[in-house]
């Protein structure tokens, strides 16, 4: 269990390491707390976009259940990217379009208990060495 002084936030999404920190970044501000729970797997929102297994659904519930019931999460933020280069390879439309399904599974497997949001994370148009999380 957490300190009852710890605030923690959900993040599920993507393993791939450049889109953790403005994902974390963004759910600080949003929920302001100060750690993420992370849930990842490689082109995870691809998985849960599109007829997930049960056997992944059934690992995530749980570890969103840890978050939410043990470290009480204020909210959950379901992210994709762009360049991803796992099972998600696909264009940045339809990857967002797959974070917006995920966003709902994750509902689902939550029963309402927090707010989930999507996000879409992409190298910044003014510095491209910059990667930002946008709502989507």
């Amino acid at each position: 269990m957490s300190d009852t002084s710890e605030t923690f936030f959900t993040t599920v999404g993507c393993m791939d390491g450049r889109v953790q920190e403005p994902v974390a970044e963004f759910g600080r501000r949003m929920f302001d707390a100060k750690f993420s729970d992370t849930i990842t797997e490689a082109g995870l929102v691809g998985l849960l976009g599109e007829n997930p297994k049960q056997s992944l659904l059934d690992s995530i519930k749980q570890k969103l259940n840890i978050s939410i019931e043990k470290h009480h999460s204020k909210g959950i933020l379901i992210h994709g990217h762009e360049e991803c280069a796992a099972s998600n390879a696909v264009s940045d439309e339809l990857h967002i379009e797959d974070v917006k399904k995920s966003v709902e599974k994750i509902k689902e497997l939550t029963n309402g208990k927090v707010s989930v949001i999507g996000l879409f994370v992409k190298r910044s148009s003014s510095d491209p060495k910059i990667w930002e999380a946008l709502e989507v």
